[in-house]
């Protein structure tokens, strides 16, 4: 199992009822497996309950969606999994300032509809990247593309999670710049622990900073080796752990277990 396979999940905005916490896994986690067509999105379902999750995070590796779909429900059911989120591949970054822009919205509105069709609550989405794309050009265009989407997600009551996951989304000061001009309940972090330090910023820096807003939360871990970050399975590298889910419970995300 990959170093970051562990993600904590809850519903996110206190007002709307019905959020339980749940220790999941992300299918990404298993993204080589799927990539060398060794398993099937059923398959990974069994793994995750034989290996006791209470949670599945889907997305990516669908082979044929209508089928996958009709029969998603059983496959949870008969493995006594929930599902605790759904993912979309965008990219903001890479098309903002071209004509690709409204394809990228398009691929995120999408994915809104089949999570609400797949009964998830939680939809995790990215700012995106472009190489010569600075902070200062991009910010504010991708922003206008969160909102828009954001505003989509609250028609379809599905919340949007934005991962600090590099690019123009890294540090924590990066997600609270979208996530406090938005200003909507249905734009919340995805806090992923480990990618903080891969931006150069302090796992529990970044946590405290955007626990309050906390969707989902992402657990990885890496041991520092000399100048590098090594990733090794989580408890086993620096990040204190404990710490932030100190810092997590007392922001109000609900660390007890499902």
């Amino acid at each position: 199992m990959s170093a970051k396979a562990v993600v904590a999940d809850e519903h996110p905005d206190r007002r709307l009822k019905g959020g339980v916490m749940k220790i999941s896994i992300t299918i990404y986690s298993l993204a080589q497996y799927f990539s060398a067509k060794k398993m099937t999105v059923k398959e990974f379902i069994e793994y995750a309950g034989r290996v006791g999750f209470k949670g599945v995070d889907l997305g990516y590796y669908w082979e044929d969606k209508k089928r996958e779909f009709a029969e998603l429900s059983t496959w949870l059911n008969d493995n006594n999994i929930a599902l605790s989120g759904y993912i979309v591949g965008n990219n903001f970054g890479s098309v903002v300032g071209t004509d690709k822009v409204k394809e990228e919205i398009a691929k995120v509105k999408l994915a809104i509809d089949e999570a609400r069709q797949l009964g998830a609550r939680v939809l995790r989405v990215f700012a995106g990247e472009r190489e010569d794309l600075t902070w200062e050009e991009g910010s504010n265009l991708i922003c206008d593309c969160l909102a828009e989407c954001t505003e989509y997600g609250k028609q379809n009551n599905i919340v949007l999670a934005l991962e600090d996951h590099g690019g123009l989304a890294g540090t924590s000061s990066q997600v609270l710049f979208y996530l406090n001009k938005i200003n909507s309940p249905f734009l919340r972090a995805n806090v992923d622990i480990g990618n903080f330090w891969s931006e150069g910023e302090i796992p529990i820096d970044g946590v405290k900073n955007t626990a309050p807003y906390a969707a989902m939360v992402h657990v990885k871990d890496f041991k520092k080796i000399g100048d590098n970050l090594e990733s090794v399975p989580v408890g086993q590298g620096d990040i204190d752990f404990t710490e932030c889910f100190k810092i997590l419970k007392n922001a109000g995300y609900n660390l007890k277990k499902a």
